[in-house]
């Protein structure tokens, strides 16, 4: 059996509204980060990163934490990371495991975007051949 994979769906709340919340806030965070004001900076990631975690869905957003927490355990707590206390290593896992999350998530749906634009404009798209249980 053959199967061509038209589109890739791995967005969660499917309203306009929160992609373009997600890229108002990155223009905000991008130009108030370049002006020197940085709680507005912060707040306005924070947005941007609400934004892209609540336009994914939560099982892939999920595996993307557990990695990035994998990474984190390894960067901060099992390598010796001179001059952090536990407390720091801790609070670094876990901002690591945070901002891997939504930096894979946001990566996923631009592919994903990317790919059903293609495959919309019909350039192919993947094909899988699947073949029946004996």
């Amino acid at each position: 059996m053959r199967y061509r994979i038209k589109r890739v769906d791995p967005f969660w709340l499917k309203t306009p509204v929160v992609p373009g919340l997600a890229l108002a806030a990155a223009a905000v965070a991008l130009f108030a980060a370049r002006s020197g004001r940085l709680p507005v900076a912060a707040a306005a990631a924070a947005v941007c990163g609400v934004a892209v975690f609540l336009a994914t869905k939560p099982a892939l957003s999920g595996v993307f934490a557990v990695f990035g927490l994998l990474g984190g355990v390894v960067t901060f707590l099992a390598a010796p990371s001179a001059g952090l206390s536990p407390l720091m290593r801790a609070l670094a896992t876990a901002g690591f495991s945070l901002f891997y999350m939504v930096l894979m998530d946001g990566v996923v749906l631009a592919v994903s975007a990317i790919y059903n634009l293609f495959a919309r404009a019909g350039l192919g798209g993947l094909r899988l051949d699947l073949e029946n249980p004996v």
